[in-house]
């Protein structure tokens, strides 16, 4: 593991004020710069939950205890102005519902100049630049037109894009993406996935990516943290942890993606008859 921690979280417990349940327990987990951290579990685990704690947008229900480190600072002693600074320019969620996160009566480009300004203090002309420029490095063809365009008007596909290319310009130091190509097809996952990961190492950006599929982490990760309700049951090095699981449902999780994959093969391998 590199010695370097960008962020650090200890004892981080969640719990639901109604019922007094944790929904965290006692996280401990550091994230290295310049690394991908891929966190994994099923739905409920607490992946989303965490992602939401590091950023401060746990909702009002729920209370956080333990440290939340980032660069020596402590994010939960953070007042609601410090963090609305942080959002964004030194930490960037990439959500999984890309038309939810836009304004629908505002224009890509009004959004995108909204967002700089309440971050930089730049010219128009500069604005432009960086906008253009970030948009042009997630491959999105007549940029213009776009900046024109309403929310409503753009694919999934492209919608995600501008969210990575929101998250390119305002340059920051983590990336959180939570599952954010969910609700697209494989193709149009596996494009994005790789820009995106392309583009974080360019810019020296840290990554942690939010997934409940294997086959992605082994794509993308440094390193992995495996989560089973609420709790992390594992943290490893990519290699370590598919080459050498060591809690049980580390190995269950790894099982079922063999088997699924040999199953896929298996039928793909099959020749296609068509009757008549």
């Amino acid at each position: 593991m590199p010695s370097q921690p960008l962020l650090q979280i200890r004892d981080l417990s969640i719990i639901d004020k109604n019922n007094q349940q944790p929904l965290l327990n006692k996280l401990c987990l550091t994230i290295h710069q310049h690394r991908t951290l891929a966190i994994v579990g099923e739905s409920g685990s607490g992946k989303s939950l965490l992602s939401k704690a590091i950023i401060g947008l746990l909702p009002p229900t729920l209370t956080a205890n333990g440290q939340i480190l980032f660069q020596q600072q402590s994010l939960l002693d953070y007042s609601n102005a410090q963090r609305q600074q942080l959002r964004g320019k030194q930490i960037n969620l990439i959500v999984q519902n890309a038309m939810g996160a836009f304004d629908p009566m505002m224009t890509i480009g009004a959004q995108f100049m909204e967002t700089l300004a309440c971050h930089f203090n730049l010219s128009y002309e500069e604005q432009q630049q960086r906008i253009v420029s970030a948009l042009q490095k997630t491959k999105l063809d007549q940029v213009h037109n776009l900046l024109g365009s309403h929310p409503h008007q753009l694919s999934g596909g492209q919608l995600q894009r501008v969210m990575i290319a929101f998250a390119l310009a305002l340059e920051p130091t983590i990336i959180i993406a939570d599952e954010p190509t969910t609700s697209l097809d494989a193709i149009t996952q596996y494009e994005i996935i790789q820009q995106l990961t392309q583009l974080i190492k360019q810019q020296n950006m840290t990554l942690i990516f939010i997934t409940h599929d294997l086959s992605l982490v082994r794509e993308i990760a440094d390193d992995i943290a495996v989560m089973k309700e609420g709790d992390l049951i594992e943290y490893a090095s990519k290699e370590q942890l598919f080459n050498a699981p060591q809690h049980p449902y580390t190995r269950f999780l790894l099982e079922t993606r063999r088997k699924l994959t040999q199953r896929f093969e298996k039928i793909m391998s099959k020749p296609y008859v068509i009757n008549g």
